[in-house]
């Protein structure tokens, strides 16, 4: 392994996205985002086990969306663009909140359920250019502002930028533990796992490894699979390998590992890892924060149940 082609392209000063900057797209300077992550997020070792989780939840927004959205917004900033849609279940919506600079010319709508659990409504930072409303119907009042406004979508799966945000987990969990040889995480649009699966493509174009670690796409298959932003269809097809973790296994490991106060979307990840006893070195990839109780104050909120309630808020925000 010859680490001096990748050393070179890293920027040492600093521990957010851009440290991969010469390895991510072109974004210039002024446009990019940055955040208040002080250092990695920390990699801990399960006991006396070859397994270890790499604490995505403990990041400055709670998730490991800060990644993707750092790379997105800061994409839009470069663009030039004044508006831009985001439908959430809530990770996404707290790290938008958190990110996006409050002096600029740009509006995040964000579209979330009225089921969406009050701990992360709580969690959300409000300012005038980052509106969150309220919907029972979020997802179809976000595809009819994409549309009727020509404004563009950042849900995952339909903006390549979030990948390559998700790129920069890859490269990181590398220098944190080079030796790593099976990676678990849970699979919703599939953005994370194909950046770092990215990540990892380029560091071995790069000749600093012979090979990638094999990638396991966690999904659940039980009623929990709603909480967890749905179930999704894996198939021996991908370059990753499915497994699915029933209702029982989660809970069974969460009550296994009590101290990890984690998204069940980690607790699934990790159940998969010990279900699949993989040989080698493993890391779980534990997605997002467990959000404790606040209160929320829906009056910050807009509400939206049809296009012209969508119209009059967007007017709003001319």
């Amino acid at each position: 392994m010859s680490t001096e082609n990748f050393a070179g392209l890293v920027d040492t000063v600093r521990k957010d996205i851009w440290r991969y900057a010469k390895l991510l797209d072109a974004v210039t300077i002024d446009s990019q985002i940055n955040c208040k992550q002080a250092d990695f997020t920390p990699i801990e070792k399960m006991g006396d086990s070859a397994l270890w989780l790499k604490r995505e939840d403990q990041s400055v927004t709670g998730s490991h969306k800060f990644r993707s959205l750092q790379y997105q917004l800061s994409c839009l900033l470069d663009a030039g663009a004044e508006k831009s849609v985001l439908s959430s279940s809530g990770n996404a919506a707290i790290s938008t909140s958190k990110l996006l600079p409050k002096n600029a010319n740009l509006k995040i709508f964000v579209f979330l359920s009225k089921k969406t659990s009050p701990e992360k409504l709580a969690a959300l930072e409000f300012s005038g250019n980052f509106v969150p409303i309220l919907s029972d119907r979020p997802l179809r009042m976000a595809k009819y502002a994409i549309k009727h406004f020509e404004l563009k979508d950042l849900r995952p799966s339909q903006d390549s930028n979030a990948v390559i945000g998700f790129r920069s987990l890859g490269f990181e969990i590398f220098e944190q533990k080079p030796e790593i040889e099976n990676i678990f995480s849970f699979a919703t649009s599939f953005a994370s796992i194909r950046g770092i699966t990215e990540a990892y493509q380029i560091l071995k174009d790069l000749g600093v490894i012979e090979k990638l670690p094999k990638i396991f796409a966690v999904n659940a298959t039980g009623k929990l699979a709603g909480e967890l932003s749905g179930q999704v269809n894996l198939s021996s097809g991908h370059e990753w390998t499915p497994v699915d973790i029933s209702d029982e296994e989660i809970l069974a490991t969460k009550n296994k590992h009590p101290q990890l106060q984690t998204s069940l979307e980690g607790i699934a990840s990790l159940a998969a890892a010990e279900k699949t006893k993989a040989k080698g070195e493993s890391l779980v990839v534990l997605t997002g924060r467990n959000w404790e109780g606040a209160k929320v104050d829906f009056e910050k909120f807009e509400t939206a149940e049809n296009f012209s309630e969508v119209d009059k808020i967007v007017a709003q925000h001319e």
